[in-house]
């Protein structure tokens, strides 16, 4: 008989929000091998018609439970409350669920904190995977971790915080960076070819960043670098509609940035195949930026065979090196201008930080990742 494997995720979903594909990604990973996977996710406002196997192209092979919620999150006035009343109720609710649907033996993994701290009264494989660190209430999430069976980090700095704050034993944590996958990102299209079907200019150095305008993402900083480099379109790939029409608003006179807006996820290998450069220049200035992060998208760009320029930060060091990307001062015009420049200039560089970046990232698989939690949760 399978084993049952329940993902508790909050957000809405399907969603433009990364936070959403990690979870279908994750879902369909631990399908894939042999798990009976269920996702539980809210009834919410503004969540995509379609299915999520059409909206992120993956295998229909797990369940999508949608739980009731009072989602009041639509409303602007009281965010905060209107945020409490929807986790609250989508964790009493996911709780119930569970209840009814799940074994006692069943695999409950979430990076949910509270319905995942509900389902723990009731359940005892219970598995958090920590994408962000407790900065607060800390007399809960002491008592949370005690009752969590399994925790996951994504980078050293965090699971060394953890064990250290909340003194827990190192063999409850698995240390697991973020992941990709390859063959999505590597498709078989020449800069050219892609350019023309994105209308781009063909005799044109481009930069590209793909993902959310998030200040600690470090966007304002590569759109003022853009100013230093006039002869190099930049060009923004993502962002929701307020956060795009705002960074227009405030980047409209600089007439190398391109401001593209959300795009579909199975548009976007085609961008950064579009790319002479692929750029990650988040923040030193906020935690989850500088530490706490496993960035999904620095993976997407080591697959899709462009030299990546990135802030040395922490979070970003762990995963890339000097062989296998430049790596500047985060939060410097100056710098993050300057490598760019010198990727465009020097071939031979571009081409040795590629093939390195790609040798570290391709076995490093959603399928890969699920089946080495499954074996730390079997020891």
């Amino acid at each position: 008989m399978k084993k049952s494997l329940y993902l508790i995720f909050h957000g809405r979903f399907p969603s433009e929000k990364a936070a959403s594909l990690f979870a279908a990604k994750s879902a369909e990973a631990f399908a894939a091998i042999d798990l009976d996977t269920t996702l539980l996710v809210p009834r919410r406002l503004g969540r995509s018609s379609e299915t999520a196997a059409k909206y992120y192209q993956i295998k229909n092979n797990f369940k999508t439970a949608y739980i009731p919620v009072l989602d009041l999150m639509a409303f602007p006035l009281f965010k905060k409350l209107t945020f409490f009343i929807s986790f609250f109720s989508f964790a009493l609710c996911s709780a119930m669920y569970l209840l009814f649907r799940a074994s006692k033996e069943a695999i409950i993994f979430s990076n949910e904190s509270l319905p995942l701290y509900t389902a723990s009264l009731f359940f005892k494989n219970t598995f958090f995977e920590m994408h962000d660190f407790p900065e607060s209430k800390y007399s809960f999430f002491k008592n949370f971790f005690r009752r969590i069976r399994w925790i996951l980090s994504h980078n050293k700095w965090k699971k060394e915080k953890l064990l250290k704050t909340f003194d827990i034993p190192e063999s409850k944590v698995i240390l697991l960076p973020n992941t990709v996958e390859v063959k999505d990102f590597d498709i078989d299209i020449s800069k050219k070819d892609a350019r023309e079907k994105l209308s781009l200019p063909l005799d044109q150095s481009i930069a590209v960043y793909t993902g959310h305008l998030y200040g600690w993402k470090g966007v304002d900083t590569l759109a003022e670098a853009a100013l230093l480099l006039p002869q190099v379109l930049v060009v923004f790939v993502g962002g929701t509609p307020v956060d795009v029409l705002n960074f227009r608003k405030k980047y409209k006179d600089i007439r190398n940035v391109k401001i593209v807006g959300h795009r579909p996820h199975t548009e976007i290998p085609l961008w950064q195949k579009a790319s002479d450069v692929l750029v990650l220049p988040n923040t030193a200035k906020e935690d989850i930026s500088k530490y706490y992060t496993s960035p999904m998208k620095l993976f997407e760009y080591m697959a899709s065979k462009r030299p990546i320029v990135a802030s040395r930060i922490p979070s970003v060091a762990e995963i890339v090196d000097d062989r296998t990307a430049m790596l500047v001062t985060p939060d410097n015009t100056e710098e993050l201008a300057y490598g760019i420049n010198a990727i465009l200039k020097d071939a031979v560089i571009s081409s040795k930080l590629v093939d390195a970046a790609f040798a570290r990232v391709k076995d490093n698989t959603w399928d890969n990742r699920a089946r080495k939690i499954v074996e730390f949760l079997e020891k």
